[in-house]
């Protein structure tokens, strides 16, 4: 897409919010306030006042004087002048008032949008898990613990009604499990890096099938990501594995750190955990 028509397309965007609207109003306001009252002082003060004697030095002079105190060494001699100046000055203050208590309003909104994980998120090889329980934080500290992941950014998708953990990097989009379309949308599901499912514990008779769900809905949105997910009644590995996870850790078999290696690619876990899988039902359960 050329430039202008990039241009053209996000103020076409921005025109389309109203808080925005409000905003590209108020600059238009200011250029025409600026640009009109410049050319009536330069009719007043030509000729008069030996400092403006172009259009350029009464823009100059206009926009000093509506965007700071003004410039002392340079003051309208006529009538007309300091009329139009005190409109200027006036109307300028209530512009930039009205400017600044937009852009906070926005940033304020943009950042509780962001507490709440509401915001539409742009991320690229980054770290997605989906639902949160005790072993997220745990998760976390792990990958935060190896180099090669201290900066890579970590998106938690959880029905929390604020961001459950305090990380820097560590984003947040609040989302009921199993996850759905606007979600996939909202976490860039499907440039993640690594996709990690955790377990409803609530949900004790449908949590393998709600994470088999979203798993579904994860491998398809991103055929490429490695996906790990944790698995809370042992017969129900089987469904897991068609839904598409590559790695499958069962609450009882082990620890909730080797969801963290199993993310980072240990090797060592990842050969525990198909010991694990390989094992019998039967042996499983006595081991537990």
């Amino acid at each position: 897409m050329p430039p202008r028509s990039v241009i053209v397309s996000m103020f076409l965007r921005l025109m389309a919010v109203a808080r925005y609207r409000f905003i590209m109003e108020l600059l238009l306001i200011f250029m025409v306030v600026w640009c009109g009252c410049a050319i009536l002082v330069f009719a007043f003060e030509s000729g008069v006042n030996r400092r403006i004697d172009s259009p350029l030095s009464a823009l100059y002079f206009l926009l000093v004087s509506m965007m700071t105190s003004g410039d002392s060494a340079v003051a309208p001699l006529t009538t007309g002048g300091r009329l139009i100046m005190s409109i200027v000055v006036v109307a300028s203050k209530l512009l930039t008032a009205l400017l600044c208590a937009l852009a906070a309003a926005v940033l304020i909104e943009r950042k509780m949008k962001e507490e709440m994980g509401l915001k539409m998120h742009k991320l690229q090889h980054h770290i997605v898990i989906i639902g949160w329980n005790l072993k997220g934080a745990q998760i976390i500290k792990t990958l935060r613990a190896e180099s090669a992941h201290q900066d890579r950014p970590i998106l938690v998708v959880a029905d929390t009604d604020q961001k459950p953990y305090d990380d820097p990097l560590t984003h947040f989009t609040r989302s009921p499990v199993p996850i759905r379309k606007d979600t996939i949308e909202r976490t860039c599901l499907g440039e993640a890096r690594s996709i990690v499912l955790l377990a409803n514990y609530a949900e004790r008779q449908n949590a393998d099938a709600l994470t088999a769900v979203s798993c579904l809905l994860a491998r398809q949105a991103n055929p490429d990501a490695q996906i790990i997910a944790e698995l809370l009644d042992p017969s129900q590995r089987l469904y897991l594995e068609a839904a598409g996870a590559n790695v499958i850790v069962g609450i009882g078999e082990v620890g909730g750190f080797l969801l963290g290696e199993a993310v980072i690619g240990n090797q060592t876990a990842r050969q525990l955990l198909d010991y694990v899988a390989s094992k019998p039902a039967s042996a499983k359960q006595s081991a537990a």
